[in-house]
């Protein structure tokens, strides 16, 4: 007859340790771990204050951003003024009938011997 002997498996190592409940205690009835938790937690909460308001923050970048895209809308306004007025130099520089049609309508030039007929409204 055999004898069966039970086995036994050794404990697994636990996953996550809770710390004890008097760690808290210690480190708090330690003065200068009172104070590094406190100066560390107060430089934390600085450089997170930086990081949205500083003046290379986020919202410093979304501002700048939005002044970008205002900016680069404003360009392509100024584009499109800048190649109407580069047409119309060259129209002027080279058609002699639009010159003639410019210098009546805004100069009220007439050719020598034309009789101009103004009617009053």
């Amino acid at each position: 007859m055999t004898r069966h002997i039970p086995r036994t498996t050794p404990p697994l190592p636990p996953i996550l340790e809770l710390p004890k409940p008097g760690l808290v205690r210690q480190i708090l009835a330690t003065p200068w771990l009172t104070l590094v938790l406190i100066l560390s937690s107060l430089f934390l909460l600085a450089m997170m204050a930086f990081t949205v308001w500083g003046d290379r923050g986020l919202l410093a970048m979304w501002r700048t951003q939005r002044e970008l895209e205002r900016l680069v809308r404003e360009i392509e306004i100024v584009e499109q003024k800048n190649a109407t007025l580069s047409r119309e130099v060259q129209r002027l520089r080279s058609d002699l009938g639009y010159i003639e049609k410019i210098a009546r309508e805004e100069l009220g030039l007439v050719r020598p011997g034309e009789i101009v007929l103004e009617f009053a409204d």
